[in-house]
């Protein structure tokens, strides 16, 4: 067979060869090969494609057609932008109901509740609460746990995140003319969502550090451990911005990116956001000392 189709190219070959030294063109046998070809698209156009091809038409011009950033938030007074974290509660305080964004970004954050569920259903079931160890501690590991309490408010980013929300930034109304769907509603669900995620992770990572009582590595190690938790919502935006999900995800991450919040920047606000802070670092060194003390009395 190989010889075969070997010999056809070669005698091919020649016959163009011996139709180019003529001067002869013949049109119709370079076309031979292709003539079936594009009646068989025209005929799956002709049946499928106007449809499907007007409804995306549709929906790119009517991305092309909203305002930009800049126009939506021009009329808010004394204004700076400041970029939204990459994340799943932004794409579903700017997502419409219903559609492919709002029910991935809420399947990504039930499903991140229930991881944090089952680790409090384990710590439950399997090991004691810090309040009822009867077993004091060694020195090292009670120094570990307070060096690392401040640590752990830093490192959770969505408790930090949602701080600064809280302090600096400012729902503008003016969005939703690029994005029907962010309402106040949703954007004050998406930011409590976001505050109530990191608070229930600092507790769980804190309860975790508090359980270890003779290894300081092993601490340093929960910690660690803990971590990558705190990070699926931002690798699920970051899936669907690679474009490893569908067109639409696709679309709903870039929007985040593009997407800009108003920017309060005046000096109570940064003491606004370093009095939460504070307070919760104060919190935590209430619950370290209360386990500590309470295990050394009894």
């Amino acid at each position: 067979l190989h010889e075969k189709h070997l010999t056809g190219t070669m005698a091919t070959a020649d016959d163009s060869l011996e139709v180019d030294r003529a001067g002869v063109a013949d049109p119709s046998s370079s076309r031979v090969a292709f003539t079936d070809e594009p009646e068989i698209e025209k005929g799956e156009q002709s049946q499928a494609g106007p449809a499907s091809l007007s409804k995306k038409l549709s929906h790119a011009s009517l991305r092309a057609s909203r305002p930009s950033v800049v126009e939506c938030l021009s009329t808010v007074p004394d204004y700076e932008l400041a970029d939204l974290t990459l994340d799943v509660y932004n794409m579903f305080f700017l997502s419409e109901m219903k559609s492919q964004a709002f029910v991935y970004s809420l399947a990504v954050l039930i499903t991140k509740t229930a991881l944090y569920a089952l680790l409090t259903i384990d710590i439950g079931y399997n090991k004691q609460f810090p309040f009822e160890q009867n077993v004091e501690a060694d020195l090292t590991v009670r120094l570990a746990q307070l060096f690392l309490i401040p640590v752990a408010i830093v490192n959770q980013e969505e408790l930090i995140t949602s701080f600064f929300i809280f302090s600096h930034l400012k729902y503008s109304p003016e969005i939703e003319a690029r994005h029907p769907g962010a309402s106040k509603c949703k954007y004050f669900f998406a930011h409590t969502a976001r505050f109530a995620d990191g608070l229930m992770f600092l507790i769980l990572n804190t309860t975790v550090m508090l359980l270890e009582i003779t290894n300081v590595l092993q601490i340093f190690l929960n910690f660690a451990a803990l971590q990558f938790l705190q990070s699926i919502d931002n690798i699920a935006l970051e899936v669907c911005l690679n474009g490893y999900w569908t067109q639409r995800l696709q679309e709903a991450a870039q929007d985040v990116v593009d997407m800009k919040f108003a920017y309060r920047h005046k000096l109570t606000h940064k003491y606004m956001q370093m009095g939460f802070v504070i307070l919760v670092w104060a919190a935590m060194i209430v619950i370290w000392a209360r386990v500590h003390f309470a295990a050394g009395e009894e």
